[in-house]
């Protein structure tokens, strides 16, 4: 499979979004979301823009607290965490202002943990004015709706939804080393329920089956009933249970 990022729709308005978070106009709100179900390559096309922009990146996980977000942030700044908070968003604030940057945070479901934790990165973005972009679940968007102080500085609602038949024929084009045929390509697209993180997988299966026999382009019918995926085993509920 080769490196490289498929320019699908979704991805085309990401990038777009954080190009207008970046260049926005004086007194429009700076902060995005990005949500959707797993596989749908948030992370992925998150990862590019973080890399293209030199943004900060950060992946929030289960066990953090504020202090943790703060001392994350900091080492993303090539600073080291100190003691106290209220220390410790002086020295971001300071730094954020020396150059413009943007903020990308991955799971951030987890800040909802503790509501300081939104607190505090409303607080540096109002300081800062750095664009703050949340990626999440498809609960997140809702979640944050209901706290209209956060809401309000939202302006990029990005929803990712599954892609179409032309964005997975992108996609198969983009990252797959041997060719799928237009029916290959809709069984492939149908099975995965337009997924692109399952069709990624079944792609890398059939990548590996053409040069495996020697094809540069594989057909529906040369594919036949192969698993496309590595789906986990179903069991039949036991009785009385």
């Amino acid at each position: 499979m080769r490196l490289a990022l498929a320019q699908t729709k979704n991805v085309r308005r990401f990038m777009l979004a954080v190009n207008q978070l970046k260049n926005r106009s004086i007194g429009t709100e700076g902060m995005g979301l990005l949500w959707g179900e797993p596989g749908e390559g948030k992370s992925t096309v998150v990862a590019y823009a973080h890399n293209l922009a030199s943004g900060i990146y950060l992946r929030a996980n289960r066990g953090w607290t504020m202090t943790s977000l703060l001392e994350a942030l900091i080492r993303e700044l090539d600073g080291i965490p100190m003691r106290r908070r209220s220390v410790m968003i002086d020295w971001i604030v300071g730094k954020l202002a020396e150059r413009e940057r943007v903020i990308f945070i991955d799971e951030a479901d987890y800040l909802f943990k503790q509501d300081d934790m939104l607190d505090v990165m409303r607080d540096i973005y109002d300081l800062t004015g750095t664009p703050v972009i949340l990626i999440g679940m498809e609960e997140i968007a809702r979640k944050i709706q209901q706290n209209g102080r956060f809401a309000r500085r939202i302006t990029q609602w990005l929803e990712f939804k599954g892609i179409d038949i032309d964005d997975a024929r992108i996609t198969a084009d983009t990252l797959c080393e041997v060719s799928l045929s237009d029916d290959l390509l809709d069984h492939l697209h149908k099975e995965s329920r337009a997924n692109i993180g399952r069709m990624v997988v079944g792609l890398s299966r059939i990548e590996n089956f053409g040069k495996t026999n020697g094809l540069d382009k594989v057909s529906l019918n040369e594919w036949g009933d192969r698993p496309l995926f590595y789906d986990q085993p179903t069991f039949r509920k036991q009785r009385g249970k």
